[in-house]
C-alpha cells in the first residue's frame, strides 16, 4: 500500500487526494485501487454478489433489492452503527461501469447510506460514500477471489450459508476447481465439497420442493444440510436413492427435526425399521423423541454416556489390537491392580442394579 487515509468521511466537501492508492494481489495479479468519495446516487448494487443472490432467492417476492437488504436484521444494526458513527468505518469497494459505480464489496453499507440519505436528505454526511475503486478491467473471477479473502477466509466473515453460496458461484459460474477454491478460502477440499453438496441440496431441492412450500425457511435451515453431508450413512442412502433427498427436505421443512444437531441421530433411527417407521409416521412434534426411545430400547448407549463408555470398554477388551495392554497387565503390578479394581467396581454396580453376576467362563 503506497499511502493510507486516516479518517473516513461521507462529506462530499472534504477533498480527496486522487493519487492515494493501494496495491492488492488477487489471484497472482497486482491490482491498484484508488480512494475516492463517490456520490451515493452514482452507485448501483451488485446483483451477482453471492450474498445478494441468496437473499433474492429467499425473500424478494416483489420487493426491491434495497428492501430485501434492509429487512436483514444485521443490516438494521449496521445502519444504526453508521448513523451513530457519522459514517462508514471501512470503505466500500466499487468498480466503474459506464457512468455508474457497482458495489463489488459493501452492498449492505451502501443500502444503509441510501436509506439515511432518504431519511435525512439535507444531511451532507449521506451524499457520498468513501470508496476504494477497482479498475474497470478487473474480471468476475478476481472479484470472487477478493470476496473469498474478505468474507470467507478473512475477519469480516459471512454466515456459513453465504460462504457456501460464494463457493457455489466460484465453481458453477466461474469454473474454478475445488482445489483452487480451497486455497483461496484457506480450508480443505473436503470442506469445499461439503459446502457445494449442502448448498446444492438446499438451493435446488429444498427451496423448490412441493412448489416452493419451504422457500421462506432457507436461511434458518442451512445447518441441517451441512450436518446431512457430515454423516456418511446419510450420504450413502442419498447416493442409493435420490428420493431420500426429498424426504429429508420434508423432514426439515415440517420440523420433524427440531434442531440441526438432531440430524446426527438419523443414522441410528433409520437403521432400525420400527424406529424409522415411528419417525416417519408419528406427529412431527413427537416423532424424533418417540423414535429415539425405540432405538435406545435396543441400543442403550444411544441415550446414555454411561452405556457409550461401556460399549467402548467392551470393544477395547475384545479388540485384538490391545496386545500391548495385555502384556503390560501381565508384567506390571499397578496395571494389574487397576483391572482388578475396575472388575470389583463393575460387580458392585451390577449388584446395585439387581444384575446377577454370571459365573466365570472356563
Amino acid at each position: 500500500m503506497a499511502k493510507r487515509v486516516g479518517v473516513l468521511t461521507l462529506d462530499h466537501a472534504v477533498a480527496v487526494d486522487p493519487t492515494v492508492v493501494e496495491d492488492m494481489m488477487v489471484g497472482g495479479t497486482l491490482i491498484r485501487l484508488t480512494h475516492e468519495n463517490v456520490p451515493i446516487d452514482k452507485i448501483e448494487l451488485d446483483q451477482k454478489n453471492p450474498r445478494i443472490q441468496y437473499r433474492l432467492k429467499l425473500e424478494q417476492e416483489g420487493k426491491s433489492l434495497e428492501q430485501v437488504i434492509m429487512a436483514m436484521p444485521e443490516v438494521k444494526n449496521l445502519r444504526k452503527d453508521i448513523h451513530d458513527n457519522g459514517g462508514l468505518r471501512e470503505r466500500v469497494i466499487l468498480q466503474r461501469v459506464g457512468n455508474k459505480f457497482r458495489a463489488r464489496e459493501g452492498n449492505c453499507r451502501t443500502v444503509c447510506v441510501q436509506s439515511l440519505r432518504e431519511k435525512e436528505p439535507k444531511n451532507k454526511l449521506w451524499r457520498t460514500v468513501p470508496a476504494r475503486i477497482l479498475p474497470s478491467d478487473v474480471d468476475e473471477r478476481q472479484v470472487a477471489i477478493m470476496l473469498a479473502d474478505y468474507h470467507c477466509a478473512g475477519k469480516l466473515s459471512w454466515k456459513a450459508h453465504e460462504k457456501a453460496g460464494h463457493v457455489f458461484t466460484m465453481e458453477h459460474e466461474l469454473g474454478m476447481s475445488q482445489d483452487e477454491i480451497a486455497t483461496y478460502l484457506r480450508t480443505s477440499k473436503s470442506t469445499v465439497n461439503r459446502f457445494l453438496q449442502a448448498y446444492k441440496m438446499m438451493k435446488d431441492r429444498f427451496l423448490t420442493l412441493d412448489n416452493g412450500k419451504y422457500s421462506s425457511h432457507g436461511e434458518r435451515t442451512w445447518s441441517y444440510f451441512d450436518e446431512f453431508f457430515r454423516q456418511k450413512d446419510l450420504k450413502d442412502l442419498f447416493k442409493k436413492d435420490d428420493s431420500f433427498g426429498d424426504e429429508f427436505c420434508r423432514w426439515v421443512g415440517d420440523k420433524r427435526l427440531p434442531d440441526a444437531a438432531d440430524v446426527r441421530a438419523l443414522p441410528s433411527i433409520l437403521k432400525h425399521p420400527s424406529a424409522a417407521k415411528k419417525f416417519r409416521e408419528a406427529p412431527a412434534k413427537t416423532a424424533l423423541s418417540e423414535a429415539k426411545k425405540l432405538v435406545e430400547s435396543v441400543e442403550p448407549e444411544q441415550g446414555s454416556d454411561f452405556f457409550k463408555l461401556l460399549a467402548k470398554f467392551r470393544e477395547s477388551c475384545t479388540n485384538a489390537a490391545q496386545v500391548r495392554e495385555i502384556l503390560k497387565i501381565r508384567s506390571d503390578k499397578v496395571a494389574r491392580q487397576r483391572v482388578i479394581d475396575t472388575y470389583n467396581a463393575l460387580v458392585d454396580f451390577m449388584q446395585l442394579a439387581d444384575v446377577e453376576v454370571p459365573e466365570a467362563k472356563n
